[in-house]
């Protein structure tokens, strides 16, 4: 018998979000991926430059324009204002921490969306947003989406800016680097929450260094199950297309309606073109005056709608 609890959390109310039922989260990064457009320079630019980019190209419309497509060919049908939210927030994998579009969609009650919706949502996004791949996570059914996933969740009291989610990430590998920088480790930032999958090690020594984080960092760290640190359990997927094998996105196409396909490719096309766009900003030379990331952070926030 394990040392610690696993908790099958029926409701994260406690954890994730004050609503009283059950949801599922999602995360799909902005910035192209590598083998579509050459993205280096924008990589490469401090957390402050990337978010102001992905912040911009929210406030563009990248999100809801997806949304308002699926929506009028009946794509989706269960998807609106009143049960998804979409914010920019932290994402972290191997050892780096990148913006990313982060949703929390409530999956039960009379305003729930539907898990089919939810799949087409996250895989047309992924689609336009060229990624190598998107999150999923079902927080209590680890019967939905590919496979069963334990995981943790840290609590700060009030949502934090991106910078202080990577510091956490960065004090989990101080602690333990099988929990920061192998190709399992990860973990993605939803509001106040910051929430780890379980990487490939034994459930003690997750827990172990999770605990020790949290401790360490002023953090509150669920579950706790009869006063013992333990794990939530659910399910999750990792949607994903091979840009290189299939430029065209050919992986995400086969799951999204064929009906879609030509006003998604659109809008793919216009966040190549606002991606583009940036990068030639990057490339420009700083004006006198203001620290050179607070010139930058100015150049992507004043990026023109494609």
């Amino acid at each position: 018998m394990k040392a610690f609890a696993i908790l099958r959390a029926t409701i994260l109310s406690f954890a994730l979000t004050t609503t009283v039922l059950a949801n599922t989260y999602g995360s799909v990064e902005p910035i192209v991926n590598p083998a579509v457009v050459d993205t280096a320079t924008l990589k490469d630019q401090s957390l402050d430059v990337r978010a102001a980019f992905a912040a911009r190209a929210l406030e563009c419309g990248v999100v809801n324009d997806v949304i308002a497509a699926l929506t009028l060919t009946a794509s989706i049908t269960s998807i609106n204002s009143l049960n998804t939210h979409v914010e920019v927030g932290a994402g972290g994998f191997m050892g780096a921490t990148n913006p990313s579009y982060v949703y929390t969609i409530i999956d039960s009650g009379p305003n729930a969306a539907t898990t089919a919706d939810i799949k087409v949502l996250t895989n047309s996004l992924g689609y336009v947003l060229s990624q190598g791949s998107a999150f999923l996570l079902d927080a209590d059914d680890p019967t939905n989406f590919d496979f069963p996933a334990n995981y943790v969740v840290l609590n700060f009291k009030m949502p934090p800016p991106l910078a202080k989610s990577a510091a956490l990430f960065e004090t989990v590998g101080d602690i333990n680097p099988q929990l920061f920088e192998t190709d399992s480790s990860g973990y993605t930032q939803f509001g106040r929450a910051y929430l780890s999958l379980q990487s490939f090690v034994e459930d003690e020594e997750f827990i172990a260094g999770y605990v020790q984080a949290a401790a360490r960092v002023g953090v509150e760290y669920t579950p706790i199950v009869g006063g013992v640190p333990g794990l939530f359990q659910g399910g999750a997927s990792f949607p994903s297309n091979d840009w290189t094998a299939f430029p065209r996105g050919e992986e995400y196409l086969a799951r999204i309606p064929v009906r879609n396909h030509q006003m998604l490719g659109k809008l793919r096309d216009a966040h190549l073109r606002f991606t583009r766009a940036a990068l030639r900003k990057l490339n420009e030379p700083d004006d006198d005056g203001n620290s050179h990331d607070r010139q930058l952070v100015h150049k992507m926030n004043q990026l023109k709608c494609q």
